[in-house]
């Protein structure tokens, strides 16, 4: 083939890939796997960096993996139908409904509450208590007006607070709170059961039923009992539409109920007994519900979530401040536009000025990853080149990040210092758009120079597809050493188009910047 003479066209070969899917599918056009992206300080600079390892934290546990959190400096986790704190058991839980939402209350007695919309839980530091329909209520904690039946006598005078005697099964309405250690019962308000997700404001804890109502735990005698759930009346709808309940949020001061196709925002309205204290927000209605209540995550305050509404496709939601935006681009929506949905699995996590939305779609065997921080979109695997399967993270000053392996039983720290995934291999993929230097002729590549950190045993393999990313048309692959000051590949053919395939599997760190390409562009 006649040759001109090397002529202008730009140096380097686009290194930032989003991913560019053409339908439901990945397996054509460019992604980005295992990594992320940073930009630079200088205009149109950016980086790409191979994703942190994980290195088992603590002990490995029975079970799958139903959702870790830090509270008051400790960790507690479920794996199977065992509540751990700081890896020693400390209750057992019910397994149906998947992954646990957390929440924590103030007080006198401060009690983290633990649900997954089947079964719900409070710790008080020494008693994991269920939350049922049945409340059993301990004499010094009576609400008045409410109507009990004793069920233990003991050192308690009923009659003092409205009974007729103290005689075990008899029927009273409370006037006072009561003293000794007597019990009663009465009809809880809890929903039972409820969707994920747990509200505290102002020292009441709130929950939501499929219904879309939301019930508070109990402002009297006292505030932040979400042990206690005898009001009635404490309860509201969210019905400016008539969709079900999905998942139940709170952001700044507001209470937020995620509905099918509408979102609905309350404030403490500070109404009097007999009545919910929440009041709803007049026109701040958002127009996007939630598809599945276990892709809602909040990250440094804004809520992100799978969403949809009447009109359109499922898309993923980043509301600030109230406001909504749309945060997937049309390749996701493509995406999750042809997936299953009865699965999922988000969690949300910080790295180095990163901030990471983590939601993976199991029977569509895919992990999507939205970076906050540079509105950057990627995907993770585990070793084996399956979803990332972390289904909950947490957060321990001196210790770091902390995730949990969906069947595994395991914990793990995560950070860029472990090369592997506890030991194993971290695959990174990148694959170029379809790159013609911006014109049809064929071109002859002399050289390709691949600027990244110079890291001893760090090991690049390239090959690339001049077909439009058909099977079968791969060339084999060349490696890269990245240990040396120029590391290049020379002779790298001719062609009119061209998608670059780099691959990372070295138990190393990895941050490439571009490649430089030396081409001499053809008459035809």
């Amino acid at each position: 083939m006649s040759q001109a003479e090397t002529v202008a066209l730009p140096k380097r070969l686009p290194l930032v890939p989003q991913p560019e899917n053409r339908d439901e599918s990945t397996d054509k056009d460019a992604k980005l796997v295992n990594a992320y992206v940073e930009k630079g300080k200088q205009e149109g600079e950016y980086w790409v960096f191979k994703r942190p390892g994980l290195l088992q934290y603590g002990s490995t546990f029975t079970g799958a993996g139903l959702g870790v959190y830090n509270w008051l400096g400790d960790i507690y986790a479920i794996f199977g139908t065992t509540l751990y704190k700081n890896g020693v058991s400390i209750g057992t839980v019910g397994a149906a409904g998947g992954v646990y939402r957390f929440a924590s209350s103030l007080g006198d007695t401060p009690r983290l509450q633990l649900g997954n919309g089947v079964t719900s839980y409070n710790w008080d530091g020494t008693t994991l208590t269920p939350i049922e329909a049945t409340a059993v209520i301990t004499a010094g904690d009576f609400v008045v007006a409410i109507e009990y039946t004793i069920l233990t006598v003991g050192t308690t005078d009923f009659t003092l607070i409205g009974a007729s005697a103290n005689t075990i099964g008899i029927v009273f309405t409370a006037t006072g709170v009561g003293a000794g250690d007597g019990t009663a019962t009465t009809t809880s308000s809890f929903p039972i059961p409820c969707v994920k997700g747990w509200a505290y404001l102002d020292g009441t804890t709130y929950v939501m039923d499929q219904k879309a109502y939301i019930y508070g735990s109990d402002t009297v005698p006292g505030m932040n009992r979400p042990d206690l759930w005898t009001d009635l009346t404490n309860n509201i709808g969210a019905q400016i539409e008539p969709d079900r309940g999905v998942f139940l949020a709170k952001q700044l001061v507001y209470v937020l109920a995620l509905k099918e196709w509408s979102t609905e925002i309350f404030y403490d309205a500070q109404n009097p007994v007999g009545a919910s204290p929440l009041g709803p927000v007049q026109g701040a209605k958002v127009n996007y519900g939630c598809v599945n209540g276990d892709s809602v995550q909040e990250i440094d305050g804004t809520i992100l979530w799978l969403a949809t509404n009447r009109s359109s496709t499922s898309q993923i939601i980043a509301l600030d401040n109230l406001k909504a935006s749309v945060v997937s681009t049309k390749p996701i929506e493509r995406l999750l536009g042809e997936a299953d949905f009865t699965s999922v699995i988000s969690f949300g996590i910080k790295y180095e000025g990163h901030r990471f939305y983590v939601l993976t779609l199991p029977v569509n065997n895919l992990t999507l990853v939205y970076d906050m921080t540079d509105k950057m979109w990627s995907q993770w695997t585990d070793p084996a080149g399956n979803y990332f399967k972390i289904v909950a993270s947490t957060f321990l000053p001196n210790t770091g990040r902390i995730l949990q392996h969906e069947t595994n039983g395991k914990l793990y720290l995560m950070d860029s210092e472990y090369k592997s995934d506890d030991g194993e291999t971290i695959t990174v993929d990148l694959y170029t758009p379809n790159f013609d230097g911006g014109t049809r002729r064929r071109k002859q590549m002399t050289m390709m120079e691949f600027v990244g950190d110079q890291t001893d045993g760090s090991i690049l393999q390239v090959r690339t597809n001049d077909y439009d990313f058909q099977p079968g048309k791969w060339s084999n692959y060349r490696q890269v050493d990245m240990s040396v000051r120029k590391p290049v590949l020379p002779n790298c053919g001719t062609f009119v188009k061209r998608t670059t395939h780099i691959r990372h599997q070295s138990d190393t760190r990895m941050r490439l910047q571009g490649v430089e390409l030396q081409l001499d562009l053809g008459t035809l």
